[in-house]
């Protein structure tokens, strides 16, 4: 009778293992969270060195920064269409970097920055995606809006 309980018991277990490991594949990284809400793929070998973000939210709305860095940046030149001036693009990530309340001496110096700016979601077209990158340090700081 003991060995039935303890084999019941092991295939309960092995069932729930089964259901919740797949489950840690829906919780990526930064990087893969970029992925997953965009379709970008950033190139490997990044580090997270900075993120903060506005909560959690019921509809999923809202800010979102993640600052990337590379010890080697150079697909990051091929990596957008980049521009050195984006009016707009600009505005909305001083809007964000200051909702966010990201601390004005963190900041990237805007002026300096090459810029990708538009939403490349068909989910909502009104979500917008600023990505600000800085050459110098082989840094991208990855801005979300979601609405």
């Amino acid at each position: 009778m003991k060995g039935k309980r303890n084999g019941r018991w092991a295939r309960c277990l092995a069932v729930l293992l089964a259901l919740l490991l797949p489950g840690c594949a829906l919780f990526p990284d930064d990087a893969g969270a970029i992925y997953l809400n965009w379709g970008l793929e950033l190139p490997k070998g990044c580090t997270v060195a900075y993120e903060t973000d506005t909560g959690a939210s019921f509809g999923g709305d809202g800010l979102r920064c993640h600052v990337f860095t590379w010890q080697d940046g150079g697909a990051l030149e091929e990596l957008l269409p980049w521009s050195g001036e984006d009016e707009a693009g600009l505005a909305l990530a001083e809007g964000i970097l200051s909702e966010l309340d990201v601390p004005e001496e963190g900041r990237p110096d805007l002026s300096a920055c090459l810029i990708w700016h538009g939403n490349i979601r068909e989910v909502d077209p009104r979500d917008q995606l600023v990505i600000l990158y800085i050459p110098e340090s082989a840094c991208l700081w990855v801005l979300e809006s979601f609405v």
